[in-house]
């Protein structure tokens, strides 16, 4: 069986993607959980709307919109939380909403809308060449940032105030983060979607948190356990008709759930 699956072009590209998003996502997720942004990856994430749209309006590659749109949002939410000093859950939900809102509006308006059901999880039997180059890269993008920027954002999660005191530039450490992680959040949704691709970078790192006490245990654990949901979720949507990226997401979920279960956040680091 699976020999007559891999002499589809598309099932070996689809393989190729989710070993590319094992390689880096749930690792980048323990930076996500450990500077505590996961709304804000959401946030991103529903940005594809918008970018969808001028996707539609225009008549450009999906995957080229949603590269364009993430950026600039990743700053105008950086700058916006700057500006107004609100809470940063409730700056988020703000731009959550927003950015959702506008772009489903946007998308109604087009004369081919998109199917926002592929929008939302993704369509990894459907990738292309030029999707698994631009996943190849991001991949490399986001190991290059997350090495040189390690240390800085370890400090920065431990005590943000104390890590500037110590001379460490914590505005422009965050910055590029989140630069980084809003790319690697409009690649990975053309492959698994919106709601996918936010429980691939916190779920794993989540669940790693709740088992491990070492930072290193914690990068190997996320990685493990975001493998695991990517091989299942999409072995389980070749056995059944479920989409692959709502797969990925449930069984990520389901990890979650029996380790907070089986092993209490309590011990694990704070």
């Amino acid at each position: 069986m699976l020999t007559e699956w891999l002499a589809f072009d598309f099932v070996r590209n689809a393989l190729w993607a989710m070993a590319l998003l094992a390689a880096v996502y749930p690792l980048l997720g323990v930076f996500v959980v450990g500077q505590r942004v996961a709304y804000f990856s959401d946030a991103v994430a529903h940005a594809a709307f918008i970018g969808a749209a001028i996707a539609g309006l225009l008549g450009w590659r999906l995957g080229d919109a949603l590269l364009l749109t993430a950026p600039p949002f990743a700053l105008l939410v950086a700058w916006f939380g700057a500006r107004t000093r609100l809470p940063t859950d409730t700056l988020l939900v703000v731009a959550i909403t927003g950015v959702s809102g506008l772009g489903i509006a946007l998308i109604s308006l087009t004369e081919s809308p998109l199917a926002l059901g592929a929008l939302l999880f993704g369509d990894v039997l459907a990738l292309e060449a030029g999707d698994l180059w631009r996943l190849f890269g991001v991949d490399c993008l986001a190991l290059a940032m997350l090495v040189g920027l390690a240390r800085p954002l370890i400090r920065v999660g431990f005590h943000r105030e104390l890590a500037q005191a110590q001379g460490v530039p914590v505005r422009l450490v965050e910055t590029l983060f989140l630069l980084g992680l809003s790319l690697a959040v409009a690649v990975g949704i053309r492959a698994v979607g919106i709601l996918p691709i936010s429980a691939l970078l916190v779920l794993p790192a989540a669940s790693a948190r709740a088992l491990c006490q070492g930072f290193r245990a914690m990068l190997a654990a996320s990685a493990l356990l975001g493998a695991i949901s990517l091989v299942v979720g999409f072995a389980l949507a070749l056995w059944q008709p479920i989409p692959p990226g709502a797969a990925v997401a449930l069984v990520a979920a389901t990890l979650f759930v029996a380790i907070a279960l089986l092993r209490p956040a309590q011990g694990a680091v704070a």
